[in-house]
């Protein structure tokens, strides 16, 4: 639709795998819509494509037609969860040939939600609906696990919150991957069991075993920036910039100002109509001045000279008529 926020991306680029970045709610008009999912992969011709989780759920039909586009694809699926994957979130998440969790990151699965309004059938009929909605949600989990719909609903009841080991253990998930130090994590006051620890995760065995002198080299402030970068360039819809802006070291100040120059970049090409052109301008981290003068290069390059010694009729160019005669008006007047 025209009003849906690109907050996710998907990254093409010749030689690499394809990568979808779903780093953003699943919704038809403020996240991301199965629309928007469907047109970038169905004429993909690629052997993989890496689908990149970061997402708290949202609207459910949304989520199952990207479950099912991801499903039927041709292409080996491998999704990577790399901070949240609730609600209909994991149920995409279901879709990978293969699914990995970082050790840091967190699912959850619960019953949808839903509003009725009207008389006592119509809440009947209601709660009918999102009992078979709920049924068609335990389908995609039993799929993998191997746990009855009946286990999976019981599960679903509970609002049941997984870490990484218990997601493995669970088998909703097939490897557990070191954990992602810029996995942001969101607003989840929506939901009744979120656990005390979600978003303040400990650190993995292997740092937890880092030597003391040499742990004091490392700066803390890093991991706490990292997660502060990627929430930036989520929000700003360039999720897909978060490891090279990581990569380059900036402070949040210095973020903060290149998200603001992929913006101002947008704008220069929608006005000098040369849109599709941003994206690889942003993809090159062109400056601002760079962009002007490729777009006044491209603007001019076909402009006939004019030559300012010639009237306009000697140009050739077309005269502008004068819709009302003024000077005719006054002298009728006088006359009268």
């Amino acid at each position: 639709m025209s009003h849906n926020r690109q907050w996710f991306s998907f990254k093409n680029e010749a030689g690499q795998t394809p990568e979808l970045f779903i780093y953003d709610d699943i919704d038809d008009w403020w996240g991301v819509s199965a629309q928007s999912v469907i047109d970038q992969i169905r004429d993909m011709d690629a052997a993989e494509i890496n689908v990149r989780i970061n997402c708290r759920g949202g609207m459910v039909f949304e989520g199952i037609a990207i479950y099912n586009a991801l499903r039927l694809h041709k292409a080996n699926v491998h999704i990577s969860i790399e901070g949240l994957a609730a609600s209909i979130a994991s149920v995409i998440a279901m879709a990978g040939d293969t699914v990995t969790i970082a050790e840091n990151a967190m699912m959850m699965i619960h019953n949808p939600y839903g509003w009725a309004q009207g008389d006592a059938d119509a809440m009947r009929k209601t709660a009918d609906v999102m009992d078979k909605i709920a049924d068609s949600i335990a389908v995609s989990y039993t799929a993998r696990t191997g746990k009855t719909i009946e286990e999976m609903k019981a599960l679903m009841d509970s609002e049941t919150w997984y870490t990484a080991t218990e997601a493995l253990a669970a088998g909703l998930v097939d490897q557990v991957d070191t954990p992602i130090k810029a996995a942001a994590h969101f607003d989840v006051s929506m939901f009744n069991n979120v656990p005390d620890n979600y978003g303040r995760f400990e650190q993995s065995k292997e740092l937890q075993k880092t030597p003391k002198a040499e742990a004091q080299t490392v700066e803390p402030k890093s991991q706490v920036d990292s997660v502060a970068i990627a929430d930036l360039c989520s929000q700003a819809g360039y999720p897909e910039k978060t490891a090279a802006i990581l990569k380059a070291a900036l402070s949040e100040a210095e973020v903060k100002a290149r998200l603001a120059c992929y913006d101002q970049v947008k704008n220069l090409c929608q006005t000098a109509g040369f849109p599709d052109k941003a994206a690889n301008f942003i993809k090159d981290d062109c400056s601002v001045a760079e962009v002007q003068n490729t777009l006044f290069a491209l603007l001019t390059a076909e402009d006939d000279p004019i030559n300012t010694a010639l009237m306009p009729k000697q140009q050739g160019m077309k005269q502008t008529t004068v819709a009302i005669d003024t000077q005719a008006i006054y002298s009728k007047r006088n006359r009268a």
